[in-house]
């Protein structure tokens, strides 16, 4: 089995180390990812500046663009001659719940390896890692990572993802401190909440106005749990299984074009 990974969070994020060393336990692992963070970066290219890599001494190729970038630039030339059998992306610092798929970096990168033809899944561990002098720590991720290899190992999640052409698999792990809490797994759909303060204003030391945006490092705001959640999966979004303890799995389809909204645009005279 072999894996190609990234994030948008940094070659050097302990999510990204996590999940290299519990995918290595079942398959060879590629890593190339951003040498910085490039979170909201979505699925955008870099098409008017040239790209540099830098080998680190993990083997890891660090990257001077996108989360697509890497994806970009490993399939089609630093790994050209090899068949990826899945691309993983992640572990990312936080949730990646409902709309915010639409802006992550991690979400991008798998999507961009989906319109290549390799499945692709993207991974969040919900609420990040815990923050010690201000960073991450590797531990704080391998709970998910385990989580990860679980689903890949004991699961035919693998054969279902190759048997869905323009799928990335949108995957978020509670926030738990033991594997025992985690209550299962859902098959979800996408959620969709309002972004309680999606621009932050102040004014910079030169009494200039500057605008900070912000969605995806903000903390996600879950709803309530609840004892009873619905039996059936397909009634529950991603926040809704996450916030009662279950590992969300959303199928999140590209190139869909619904068919009511032919019908609608259809019948106006243009």
């Amino acid at each position: 089995m072999k894996f190609l990974i990234s994030n948008d969070d940094g070659v050097y994020a302990p999510g990204l180390l996590a999940l290299y060393q519990a995918l290595s336990s079942i398959g060879e692992v590629m890593v190339v990812a951003p040498n910085s963070e490039q979170s909201g970066y979505a699925s955008a290219l870099s098409v008017t500046t040239p790209l540099h890599t830098h080998e680190l001494p993990s083997g890891f190729i660090a990257v001077n663009g996108s989360p697509a970038d890497c994806i970009y630039l490993a399939l089609h030339e630093l790994y050209r001659h090899t068949r990826f059998d899945f691309v993983i992306t992640g572990i990312n610092s936080g949730a990646n719940l409902g709309q915010d798929v639409m802006f992550s970096g991690t979400f991008g990168a798998a999507l961009t390896a989906q319109l290549f033809g390799v499945p692709a899944i993207a991974t969040s561990l919900v609420g990040g890692g815990a923050k010690r002098d201000g960073q991450e720590q590797v531990s704080d991720y391998q709970l998910a990572a385990n989580e990860i290899v679980k689903l890949l190992a004991e699961t035919s999640l693998l054969d279902a993802c190759k048997n869905l052409p323009y799928h990335v698999l949108n995957v978020n792990i509670p926030d738990v401190n033991h594997a025992d809490e985690i209550k299962g797994r859902k098959i979800t759909s996408l959620g969709h909440r309002q972004v309680a303060r999606p621009v932050h204003h102040v004014v910079d030391p030169r009494g200039r106005d500057a605008y900070w945006l912000s969605l995806r490092k903000c903390k996600h705001e879950l709803p309530e749990k609840t004892e009873d959640m619905p039996s059936s999966a397909i009634q529950l979004t991603d926040d809704q299984a996450v916030a009662a303890g279950y590992i969300s799995l959303s199928p999140v389809r590209l190139h869909h074009t619904p068919a009511a909204a032919l019908d609608s645009l259809s019948a106006l005279v243009l």
